[in-house]
């Protein structure tokens, strides 16, 4: 019997995802299918990257740069549900909730896509990390936690990027020098509490995803 490989399980997912979202999702949260497109490039880099396992060879150092441009669009989905605002899902009565149908189908499928994103992108941060560690230093493998964290606190600056300057990825590839120029303008000590702020939310979402795996429930 053909048995699709978890690889290709996330692919569809997300193929099926991103359609469905351009054909069906209306306006004003029709930027989703763009912001999952984006999420989904670093996990389909990650699965490359076994491909060029030798830290001697030009196209894995490549593919690692690529994938840690684009790696922050994944946790960036969560910061979407912000705009869940435009629902005005609130009553005038009280500020209950509102049972309309057509609001919790949007909250669903926002956070079905945040969630999947931040999560399968964890998944290629932990690939990408344990592939980085034993190229570089097999004899220590805890520093494959320091190369998590690092990464975290990278994404974390470039979700800043992306949700305050309005910047994605893609923008360094067309125009770098305007885009670097950009980059010089946002440290301050606000910018560098929120890095913490969504390094510490990577790094625990790490820690709930590997503890789930690592967890067998006896009934």
């Amino acid at each position: 019997m053909f048995k699709l490989t978890k690889q290709w399980q996330i692919r569809i997912f997300f193929w099926i995802a991103i359609i469905l979202l351009k054909l069906f999702i209306p306006k004003p949260f029709n930027f989703m299918a763009f912001n999952v497109f984006l999420a989904y490039i670093p996990v389909e880099i990650g699965f490359q990257l076994p491909r060029f396992n030798d830290r001697r060879a030009l196209a894995f150092w490549v593919s690692l740069i690529v994938w840690l441009l684009f790696y922050p669009n994944t946790p960036y989905v969560m910061t979407d549900l912000f705009h869940l605002s435009w629902l005005n899902p609130h009553t005038s009565i009280n500020g209950i909730l509102k049972s309309d149908p057509h609001i919790w189908l949007i909250f669903a499928i926002m956070v079905l896509c945040a969630v999947s994103c931040l999560f399968f992108g964890l998944l290629s941060l932990d690939q990408v990390s344990h592939q980085l560690t034993e190229l570089i230093t097999p004899k220590h493998p805890k520093l494959k936690f320091g190369w998590i964290i690092l990464f975290s606190f990278i994404s974390s600056i470039g979700i800043y990027i992306g949700r305050f300057l309005r910047l994605h990825s893609i923008y360094l590839f067309f125009t770098p020098s305007w885009f670097f120029h950009q980059l010089m303008s946002i440290w301050s000590i606000n910018m560098l509490k929120f890095t913490l702020i969504l390094t510490c939310l990577q790094v625990l979402s790490y820690w709930i995803l590997k503890t789930v795996q690592n967890t067998r429930f006896r009934v």
